[in-house]
């Protein structure tokens, strides 16, 4: 079995290289485990790697070292491929898969990573690339577009630039008007966002699906219509914390008639107003007309530090054996 770390070394404000790599090395020597580690060079890079691991004979670790867009690289050969698990060490701004975790602490012990355990997780699949965590469309898309140059803001980390780029967004009176298409659940009408939930954190620990789990073959999808800057202002401080969704498949009284809650296998969203669309893939943007989203259940194979695999049955399993009903 190959252990392969790959850095990014433009994640975050700083090279992680410069301090993760004699981590890295000190846990092999202390581990008897050997490793290898690539430094990526250019864009894409990784997923050149992830993919050159998918396509040999070996069984391979393959640990993304830096933001949700390296992890996000790395887990387009990982869908169905059961040789190439994959490991994530947050070295980002953003950070949101680890998140779901409650704290990445264990993902930086390097020797946890080394005996990590393999869980079985949930990917959503669309025709521009799979992910873990949260494919959105709409407003929380267009924030995670404009993140970056807020980014790069002396103290402004991954929650502070998502609620400038919030701010800034909900003063440009953002809608559309959508078909969204939930299994065989047509809805037509003017929306602000959605989310559609593998995970449950997203937009640098925004709680937008607090009930999801990475491994129940559903998503949790939320959707918000339209409202006044004031509103929105309030209703992101109870989105931020997940308290408009206060128990499971229940919406909080004062928000009922701004937003729906679904659990489904499949969506479809149709931009029905001729304005191109924003939406994210784990934080990957684009522009687009229409996007599709599909749970694939079980076909990725994640490495979990020892020290989380206890939160799993608060994360990944149905919390306290409730039942999910779904569209």
């Amino acid at each position: 079995m190959k252990r392969i770390f790959v850095i990014n070394p433009t994640a975050g404000k700083r090279d992680a290289g410069s301090w993760l790599i004699p981590k890295i090395e000190t846990a092999s020597r202390q581990t008897g485990i050997p490793v290898e580690i690539i430094r990526t060079t250019h864009p894409g890079h990784a997923r050149q790697i992830a993919a050159q691991a998918a396509a040999g004979t070996e069984e391979v670790r393959l640990y993304a070292c830096g933001g949700d867009g390296t992890l996000n690289e790395v887990l387009q050969s990982a869908v169905g491929c059961p040789r190439l698990s994959v490991g994530c060490v947050p070295c980002g701004s953003g950070n949101d898969y680890v998140r779901n975790f409650s704290a990445k602490e264990p993902f930086l012990d390097m020797a946890a990573q080394l005996k990590g355990q393999i869980v079985p997780m949930d990917a959503i699949t669309t025709p521009f690339g799979c992910g873990v965590d949260i494919c959105a469309a709409g407003l929380d898309a267009q924030v995670a577009y404009g993140i970056p140059k807020f980014r790069r803001l002396p103290l402004c980390g991954g929650s502070m630039a998502y609620t400038l780029s919030i701010v800034e967004t909900a003063f440009s009176d953002f809608h559309h008007r959508l078909r969204v298409t939930l299994d065989d659940t047509v809805l037509e009408g003017s929306y602000m966002m959605a989310a559609i939930c593998n995970g449950r954190l997203y937009g640098g620990g925004y709680l937008a699906a607090p009930y999801a789990a990475m491994d129940d073959g559903l998503l949790d999808v939320v959707l918000v219509h339209p409202m006044s800057l004031p509103r929105a202002i309030q209703f992101l401080t109870y989105y931020k914390t997940g308290a408009h969704l206060p128990r499971d498949g229940q919406i909080l009284r004062q928000f009922q008639k701004d937003l729906q809650f679904f659990r489904a296998r499949r969506v479809e969203i149709q931009v029905l107003d001729g304005k191109p669309i924003i939406t994210t893939l784990d934080g990957e943007c684009a522009p687009r007309m229409e996007l599709r989203a599909e749970i694939a259940p079980k076909q990725l194979q994640m490495i979990l530090p020892p020290e989380v695999i206890g939160v799993q049955n608060g994360i990944l399993q149905t919390l306290s054996g409730e039942e999910k009903n779904y569209v």
